[in-house]
Order: structure tokens, then C-alpha cells, then sequence
């Protein structure tokens, strides 16, 4: 079967399974002209991807199912534990969603000082709403991560023409940020200087310790859901083995 084909049969589109595919989900044959063509085989797979994806599995566990790493059983108990708590999260919003659209009000009529109250009052009763703080502090800490190495904020590799624009964006940072610490005349070389050997060193840190958390995450769900935490684990052990290294060689002075 063609791709054009499959969008027909499954009803998703292309960008979605040529998505799956990058993943490495699925994986159909190429004819001597390039064109990808899809086995029974291939449909099948499909089916359970878009099957599991919709019931809120992410890539990474399909991807640990399809390889044997997990079995569905684990999955399934952890995705209902998650489901559980996003259900839970949003009891709190579901009633005043029910209490807002009942009073016909809209977007100008919105009584803010009303529905605040509403809001701390069920938050008071344990009711749950989106914690934004979280969410934006969140997403924040990562976009910053990603500018320092390279992944992007999510763990996957950047593309080579990504790596060089960080590459620039983040030497000049650093060159202003060494200046300005160091208080070194503001020249192009002391800039450049600074930022590139500044930014080479976070580079090779990124390149030994998350890089192979990222490959690491493929296989182990924790690692690819925490990245950040099994980053700042790998540094610590990265730096307890070096203070060692030091402790040793200062003893055998």
C-alpha cells in the first residue's frame, strides 16, 4: 500500500506516519524508484501505535513494547496511575466549567472576583486545577537547558544546522557573560576567546552526560520522563568521581 493509501484507511495523516517512522515504530520497504510501500504487516503496527498513542502511551513506551523492554501489562498499570492523577487534577476545573457555562455568561460578562473565589474556595475542599506556575517554570528551565548543549528541551539531538546556530548564539553569550564576570576589556578577541573556550567546555559536558542519557531514555522510560533529574544525577556522580580522582592524587604527591 501507498502512504496516500494508508491516510485513507487509518484517517490520520501522512506527517503522522512518516512521524512514526522517524521514531523508528515502523519501518516499510523502499522500492527502487524511493517510494515507501506498506506491508499488512506495516498497517498493523499502525493500528496498535495510534491504538496505544490515543489511550495516552507515549512514543518511548510503544517503542520499549515493540522492542520487549516492557511488557503491556507495566505499561498500561502506569499509564492508568497517570491518567488517574491528570483526572484528579482536573475535578477542580471540571466543576467550575460546569458552574460558568450554567450561568450563560461570557467572555465580557466574566465576573473575575467571583470565580476567583470560586477557585480558592475549591482549592480549599481539595479540588484540583492546572498548576500554570509549574508548567511555566517548567518549560522555562528547559528551553534553557537546550540552549547550553546539544539536545533540544525535550532530549532529542539537535540537527547539524541546529548545533551550529547554538553553537553562535551560545558562544556570544558566554563571551559577554566572561567579560562582564572577569572584567576583561570589551574586544572582539577577549569576546570570542572567552565564549568559544567557555562554551566548548558546557559542550563537552552536554556531549558525555546527556547525549548518553539520551540513548539511555530509549530504553529506560524513567530516564526519558526525568531527563533533567538523571542529569543532575550523572553531574553528581561525574563530580564525586573527580573529587575522588583529586583526593587520590593529592595523597600520592
Amino acid at each position: 500500500m501507498t502512504i496516500k493509501e494508508i491516510e485513507k484507511v487509518l484517517e490520520v495523516p501522512r506527517a503522522t506516519i512518516r512521524f512514526y517512522e522517524k521514531e523508528g515504530l515502523i519501518d516499510p520497504k523502499r522500492e527502487a524508484n524511493g517510494y515507501r510501500t506498506y506491508s499488512d504487516e506495516d498497517v498493523e503496527l499502525l493500528r496498535k501505535i495510534i491504538i496505544l498513542r490515543k489511550i495516552g502511551l507515549s512514543v518511548n513506551e510503544i517503542s520499549d513494547l515493540f522492542d520487549g523492554a516492557r511488557t503491556l501489562n507495566d505499561v498500561l498499570d502506569e499509564n492508568i496511575d497517570h491518567l488517574e492523577e491528570q483526572m484528579n487534577e482536573l475535578k477542580g476545573a471540571m466543576k467550575l466549567s460546569r458552574q460558568m457555562l450554567d450561568a450563560s455568561i461570557d467572555i465580557d460578562t466574566l465576573d473575575t472576583v467571583k470565580y476567583w473565589n470560586v477557585i480558592d474556595e475549591e482549592e480549599e475542599k481539595g479540588n484540583r486545577f492546572i498548576d500554570i506556575a509549574k508548567d511555566i517554570a517548567k518549560e522555562e528551565k528547559k528551553v534553557i537547558f537546550s540552549y547550553l548543549g546539544w539536545t533540544d528541551k525535550n532530549g532529542n539531538l539537535y540537527s547539524p544546522k541546529q548545533c551550529i546556530v547554538t553553537f553562535i548564539v551560545g558562544t556570544c553569550v558566554m563571551g559577554v557573560l566572561a567579560c562582564w564576570v572577569e572584567k576583561k576589556e570589551w574586544t572582539a578577541h577577549n569576546l570570542l576567546a572567552s565564549g568559544i573556550g567557555s562554551f566548548l567546555t558546557i559542550m563537552v559536558i552536554e556531549c558525555i552526560i546527556s547525549v548518553p542519557l539520551y540513548f539511555l531514555g530509549k530504553k529506560f522510560p524513567w530516564i526519558a520522563k526525568n531527563r533533567y533529574k538523571a542529569l543532575f544525577i550523572a553531574c553528581g556522580v561525574l563530580l564525586l568521581v573527580m573529587l575522588i580522582l583529586i583526593g587520590i592524587a593529592q595523597i600520592f604527591r
